[in-house]
């Protein structure tokens, strides 16, 4: 292995990432149809491999793909892959796509295709420490992943731009919105409102992707005792001053909202720190 080369797994063959080629025709560049697992690499280590596993397992049944995956030889295939590319902290991400027709095809893939796997990692060391102190801005976008949400899938056209737009606004995320204004979940994060006592988050039944993290904060605040509702609030049902905003995902952990469209929130920084303080123990057990 050379020095600084990175690698990547691709049908299960561990492979420099420059020599690891795809056909035109996979049906995950042709038409995104594809599922994904971003998944943190603690010490090398894939965190809550077998919540994605499973999501991702429900996702192949779901969409109809004819591939086996073995949990142990995908996990071992992550951490053969962060060894060789060096990574003690970072992102591994898991892609499996319906594979190759064996000529050019419409959007009907025909049945029996070969699956392509492909394993990628990279190095990150984390989001700014400061911002889960002084929480983030995000706006809404009137967006969302439509009927399919629940399937994480590699269709992130909605993420991509709602992001974009984020950002040439200043903020760090944008919130997905009904048509009526509800807010769904955050283009690559859920979205949690701390108010009246309880915590909220938006119900399965709506266009959200069910998140591995928040599937843990909120078997981490039944915990503590904090009582649980399912909806998805306008901004102008919240009180502001008593309501605090957080955000959850994979990589992000559990990260505190300081603004939606200019409307400041309450920074609660000890309840947040808490979620955080025993998701990032959760995450240690699920590695030891």
């Amino acid at each position: 292995m050379g020095a600084g080369e990175t690698f990547v797994y691709l049908n299960s063959r561990l492979l420099p990432a420059a020599a690891a080629m795809v056909s035109v025709y996979d049906r995950a560049f042709a038409f995104g149809d594809a599922l994904i697992e971003t998944l943190k690499l603690v010490d090398g280590k894939p965190v809550f491999f077998e919540d994605h596993y499973q999501r991702l397992r429900q996702g192949m049944k779901e969409a109809g793909f004819t591939a086996t995956l073995e949990p142990l030889g995908l996990r071992n295939q992550a951490l053969a892959l962060a060894e060789a590319n060096r990574i003690d902290r970072g992102r591994l991400r898991i892609m499996l796509s319906r594979g190759t027709p064996p000529s050019p095809a419409g959007v009907d893939p025909g049945d029996d295709l070969t699956p392509t796997l492909l394993l990628t990692a990279e190095p990150f060391a984390g989001h700014p420490e400061e911002i889960y102190s002084r929480g983030v801005d995000c706006v809404t976008v009137p967006a969302n992943r439509g009927s399919y949400a629940g399937l994480k899938s590699t269709s992130l056209i909605a993420s991509v731009l709602s992001r974009r737009r984020a950002h040439a606004a200043g903020a760090f995320e944008a919130i997905f919105t009904s048509g009526h204004g509800r807010m769904l979940e955050g283009s690559i994060s859920n979205i949690f409102f701390m108010h009246g006592g309880g915590l909220m988050t938006a119900p399965d039944d709506l266009p959200v992707l069910a998140g591995v993290t928040r599937q843990k904060v909120i078997e981490i605040a039944a915990g503590e005792g904090i009582p649980l509702v399912y909806g998805a609030p306008v901004l102008e049902e919240l009180d502001p001053a008593s309501t605090t905003v957080f955000l959850t995902g994979s990589v992000l952990g559990v990260c505190p909202v300081r603004d939606i469209d200019g409307v400041s929130f309450h920074l609660d920084t000890d309840l947040t720190g808490l979620l955080r303080e025993r998701l990032l123990a959760l995450e240690k057990a699920s590695i030891d």
